[in-house]
């Protein structure tokens, strides 16, 4: 079968998933409850990534079998098969809430910008994890869900938090 006709394949059935189905559905309390715990999301961002993941049929799933395998551990742990594929995920969501401009500064460096939240809910959190000497600056906002903080950091420390959140998805899934 050519490549093109497997990923409609993949798509169609990824399309008619359970999850798929009820994608404009508003999720379970226990749920939300779930997504909160283990992704440290609000109550609003919980809702909003649970919707977006259930309607993406181009995003990898896992198998059956493989869930089969890992179900028991995984169960153990909190998680369910959804937030399960969440966690593999998590660089892509990191990714979807930055944004890279140019600094102010003269010398035209760029900066990179990200909502703070999930997993990286804090700037003390960014400066451990990025081994900042000093904390990043945070800027606050406000986006379709009310007020919101975003980080400010150098090239060096996103790639670092982005390897980290690959490790987190790697460890978790």
């Amino acid at each position: 079968m050519d490549a093109g006709w497997e990923e409609v394949e993949r798509m169609a059935m990824a399309a008619s998933a359970n999850d798929a189905q009820i994608a404009n559905k508003y999720p379970a309390p226990d749920t939300i409850e779930r997504w909160k715990r283990l992704f440290g999301y609000s109550h609003m961002e919980a809702v909003r990534l649970i919707g977006d993941q259930r309607g993406d049929v181009t995003r990898d799933r896992i198998t059956d079998s493989h869930w089969a395998l890992i179900a028991d551990e995984k169960e153990a742990l909190g998680y369910d098969r959804e937030a399960d594929e969440h966690s593999l995920q998590l660089p892509k969501v990191f990714k979807g809430q930055s944004a890279t401009i140019p600094a102010t500064g003269g010398d035209g460096e760029l900066v990179h910008l990200f909502r703070l939240g999930g997993l990286l809910d804090s700037a003390e959190k960014v400066k451990e994890i990025a081994g900042l000497e000093e904390l990043p600056v945070v800027r606050e906002g406000v986006n379709e869900m009310g007020p919101v903080k975003f980080c400010v950091v150098e090239r060096e420390a996103q790639d670092k938090l982005e390897e980290w959140l690959k490790q987190r998805a790697v460890l978790q899934g």
